[in-house]
């Protein structure tokens, strides 16, 4: 279809048939299937106009996938020529006329103009929101079914209202002209009929829309039937799992995002003070006016017997307090708003907040909620909200598949001058062996941390796989990106300030900063003569995860330590030239089942540590879009005890994984690097 003045007109018709291994494609392939085919039949038209393309699969999502394969990959090529975006299915025509060709076309006989369609349709409303179901038969027996969503607000005879509009429209894309529609809502069904007067006026304004698009259709009636009869479209109204719908049909989920009639006369509506939620309770216990609907008016007989008159106003029984006054919602929002952060309050939470405003003696049924939604979209509360520690997603290990595929890499410093004017120390270790390669360096500038790379690790070990770092300039700086991408080395950053995405590496920092504070005394310009030593140590001592040491690991078997010469042990005193070549060799044939032992031990180790860290986690996501907070103590920023301890808001341009996100400020400009979900939380406007 093409959008002209506000108005869809048909553009082309593209069909394809689906066979041999097309019709075993997932929902999602099938869908992406369409748009390739649509793509190459309009080449035309894609080449010359943005597409739009409307659907309620995660087409963005599956095409866009860096890591997409397959039949999914070769048609994301080719549809990127294109400017084709993916957006939500709101619209009503081109959908329902696309599903209405998928669905019945081949099936249905004869022009839709002389079949009869019978469509049932309910609406329903709560306090958590509106919904219209919406159930179309066939001539022949087909069923569609629809699940609309509304946006705003509306009381119980409007949804009845907006459920007749919706399957009017639905059923006039289809093209039918010959309609009877069913519906429960006896209050409607006689005031289209003109049995009921209609009293109020937004109702006589969609009495007067429904009319209008009646005569549309050469055959059209709407009758009353009991609810049991209307089962399916009550079901549907209210998306009930216990519904006995047709499960062999899908059901599409649709969006009403604004009232069929005119807005103003909706805004005009709501701010009516005979529409608060006590107005009929108030008539009721004022005049003794009950609604027309029965079922409603024993609701609010059984409503009235907590509340009272007394000096023309409404009371409501208590518990902790005899009565309660009732207020609407202008005056909730002051109330919430005069205990919260005016003269009376100290923005408070949300449980201290409701039991306040209780105390002091108001009500109105939707407090809490009110309230919650209040204190969440405080700015000052989200500003000085208190910092989290629980892990916001579960904890993924790194692992090397082979010795020396996988490095992480560090600075330390500085310390004291050494020798040499060294006060620097850059440490690397193999995330498999756990061995560690460290330098003392007097400055840390790219170039140097190349050299520590190319001769502490390539030349010894090979060329390794990935390098993983920091966001320090000494790491994605030039020198080093472009030096890794010449050995084709990858080269991974972890997210500012979140040290957990090289773990092994600060781990190995740790444990040498500890082994040099207990080795050096007073002098600490001494530390380059026992970072050997230090080494030494690490690399002899069996790892916690993998059961041996590194040096085992890299050579296949124990070092010989220093004191096994001056005081000789079995294999020192019985130690023979001729047989050590032998066992040597011997020791070596088995070096690999050897580190299959330790890689086995290594990944128990890391399932135990998974799952004692999943137990923590808060999950916490963001969409593109979304607006967030960033946490001030992870920009290195000095906080004041009275300061925030979050900045921002800033809007999130790109998720990695979900896990960390890219950001730009108000003023559209992108922030550097990429944060992690632990430092951010969600904003809310």
């Amino acid at each position: 279809m093409r959008v002209e003045e506000g108005k869809q007109k048909p553009v082309y018709f593209v069909s394809w048939v689906l066979r041999d291994v097309e019709i075993r494609y997932t929902p999602v392939e099938k869908a992406a299937f369409a748009v390739m085919i649509a793509s190459r039949k309009l080449r035309p038209y894609f080449q010359t106009h943005p597409i739009k393309v409307l659907t309620d699969l995660p087409l963005r999502k599956a095409l866009g996938q860096l890591d997409v394969a397959g039949r999914l990959l070769k048609w994301a090529v080719e549809l990127s020529e294109y400017d084709v975006s993916f957006e939500p299915r709101i619209a009503y025509k081109g959908q329902v006329l696309a599903d209405f060709v998928v669905e019945s076309t081949a099936r249905l006989p004869g022009p839709l103009e002389e079949a009869v369609w019978e469509v049932f349709v309910d609406g329903a409303s709560s306090e958590k929101g509106s919904g219209v179901g919406v159930e179309i038969k066939g001539p022949k027996g087909e069923k569609f079914h629809y699940a609309v969503h509304l946006t705003f607000e509306v009381s119980n005879n409007i949804a009845e209202y907006e459920a007749l509009l919706v399957g009017m429209r639905l059923i006039e894309a289809i093209g039918a002209k010959r309609v009877h529609f069913y519906m429960d809502s006896q209050l409607v069904v006689n005031q289209i009929k003109g049995e009921y007067a209609t009293l109020n006026e937004i109702l006589a304004l969609y009495l007067e829309k429904v009319k209008a698009v009646m005569a549309t259709f050469d055959d059209i009636s709407v009758e009353y039937v009991p609810r049991t009869q209307n089962e399916t479209a009550d079901a549907l109204s209210k998306l009930a799992k216990e519904s006995d719908l047709d499960r062999e049909k899908p059901i599409v989920m649709l969006e009403v995002p604004q009232p069929s009639i005119d807005v103003v006369a909706i805004e005009i509506y709501i701010i009516d003070a005979g529409t608060e939620w006590y107005a009929l309770i108030w008539n009721y216990l004022k005049e003794g006016r009950l609604p027309e609907d029965d079922k409603v008016a024993r609701k609010v007989k059984r409503w009235a017997l907590e509340f009272t008159i007394m000096d023309n106003l409404l009371l409501k029984k208590g518990y902790r307090i005899p009565w309660l006054t009732c207020v609407g919602r202008a005056k909730a929002d002051e109330l919430i708003g005069e205990v919260h952060e005016r003269i009376c309050g100290s923005h408070q939470g949300m449980v201290s907040l409701s039991g306040r405003i209780i105390r002091a003696g108001f009500y109105w049924p939707s407090l809490r909620k009110d309230v919650e939604e209040y204190v969440r979209r405080c700015e000052k509360c989200q500003f000085h909200a208190r910092i989290p520690r629980q892990p916001p997603h579960p904890m993924q290990s790194i692992s090397s598949p082979w010795p020396f595929d996988v490095w992480g890499i560090d600075l330390l410093g500085p310390f004291s001058q050494g020798q040499g004017n060294v006060k620097f120390l850059v440490v690397a270790v193999e995330y498999f062996t756990k061995w560690i390669e460290a330098k003392p360096l007097a400055t840390i500038t790219s170039q140097k941390v190349v050299d520590f790379v190319r001769h502490q690790i390539v030349y010894r070990y090979g060329l390794p796989h990935t390098v993983i770092s920091d966001n320090v300039t000494q790491f994605t700086g030039a020198p080093f990106q472009d030096f890794c991408k010449g050995l084709r080395i990858r080269s991974c950053t972890s997210s500012v300030s979140h040290p957990q995405s090289n773990g092994l590496a600060e781990v190995s920092n740790r444990t040498i900063l500890e082994g040099l504070k207990r080795k050096i005394e007073e002098s600490k310009n001494t530390w380059p003569e026992y970072l050997d030593e230090i080494l030494w140590a690490y690399r002899t001592t069996p790892r916690t995860a993998t059961g041996r040491s590194p040096f085992a690991m890299v050579y296949g078997m124990e070092a010989v330590t220093p004191m096994e010469i001056v005081h000789p042990s079995l294999r020192t005193a019985s130690y023979s030239w001729e047989k050590n070549g032998v066992r040597r060799e011997e020791e070596l044939d088995t070096i690999f089942e050897l580190r299959d032992e330790a890689r086995a031990k290594l990944e128990e180790y890391q399932r135990k540590m998974r799952k004692n860290f999943d137990r923590k986690v808060a999950p916490k996501h963001f969409q593109p879009g979304d607006w967030v907070l960033r946490k001030v103590e992870a920009t290195c920023k000095q906080v004041g005890k009275l300061d925030p301890a979050w900045e921002g808001p800033f809007e999130v341009v790109k998720s990695i994984g979900g896990k960390a996100y890219h950001l730009k400020d108000m003023k559209g400009k992108n922030i550097p690097n990429a944060w992690n979900a632990a430092h951010l939380r969600k904003f809310y406007v």
